[in-house]
């Protein structure tokens, strides 16, 4: 039996521990930096490979860190603000929790990932221009005969498993794969794109509409995966995702321009980032 001390102090505990654990990310607003000239930034991401992902070495790794590093140097030079930043993420492999991550924090977070821009979520979020146009792809256990056109994938995908990444563009597409093609889908919700390819791996009866980096990625591992061109998209944007109280968001527009995409910096950490074959699908799609 508790007693009332320990019942308050096991309460008290419980209280902590929950504040603790939906503690507001923050960081320097630019408005403080400008006084200050020092900024400290907060980076959660979303697990993505090529874009933010975790090393052995347990630093966070890919083009969209790779970006934030360079708007730093540009902060610093333009500014004279020395900016220096801090990985936090609750969860990386729990896309929706991000989300929901960056939504409740202020000043100056910065959501990594794979994030699509969308009007609905420009609503709620501030966006950063586009840093890398996105290739999704229709994918499949490697067993799976290659599907020749969409208009086929009713028979094609009969009573396969939609697996669909829970509040991400990835759960529309597959839903409108599901309301326009495969009627007899049955939609599974996973909480990442990662969690999607593992299960269609897992699954010769399941199709997922994924990342291209999440295929690639896949396929240097040598892992039983197979891209159906015929469900080739190339229509969503990334951009880096910041709460609506992010005022650093003005100075990323104007860094991360036209005249930044094009320049040598940026192709060296394409290259890098999501290798030769990964350009190589990049261009394939700009030439159509």
């Amino acid at each position: 039996m508790k007693t009332p001390v320990n019942a308050f102090l096991f309460l008290f505990l419980s209280l902590i521990s929950s504040l603790v654990a939906n503690a507001q990310l923050t960081g320097t607003t630019f408005a403080e930096a400008q006084k200050s000239k020092t900024a400290t930034w907060t980076f959660t991401y979303t697990e993505t490979p090529s874009f933010a992902s975790k090393q052995p070495n347990g630093s966070i790794q890919g083009l969209a860190v790779e970006v934030m590093k360079k708007f730093a140097e540009y902060v610093q030079q333009s500014e004279g603000i020395k900016v220096s930043y801090e990985f936090k993420a609750k969860d990386p492999s729990d896309f929706k929790g991000f989300l929901e991550e960056v939504k409740m924090s202020s000043g100056g977070v910065f959501g990594l990932g794979n994030v699509t821009i969308t009007e609905a979520r420009k609503k709620e979020y501030n966006f950063s221009p586009s840093f890398i146009k996105n290739i999704s792809l229709l994918c499949t256990h490697k067993d799976v005969p290659t599907l020749e056109s969409l208009d086929k994938a009713a028979t094609a995908f009969a009573n396969f498993k939609g697996i669909a990444v829970a509040g991400s563009t990835n759960e529309k597409a597959v839903l409108n794969l599901k309301a326009k093609y495969i009627p007899t889908a049955v939609i599974q919700k996973v909480e990442s794109n990662q969690e999607a390819v593992d299960a269609i791996m897992k699954d010769k009866k399941a199709f997922t509409n994924t990342d291209f980096t999440f295929y690639l990625n896949a396929q240097r591992q040598g892992l039983p995966i197979k891209r159906h061109p015929a469900g080739d998209e190339s229509s969503e944007e990334f951009g880096i995702i910041m709460p609506k109280s992010n005022d650093w968001a003005p100075l990323m527009n104007k860094f991360l321009n036209a005249q930044f995409l094009k320049s040598e910096d940026y192709k060296k950490m394409l290259f890098n980032s999501i290798g030769t074959n990964g350009v190589k699908l990049m261009e394939s799609f700009g030439k159509k």
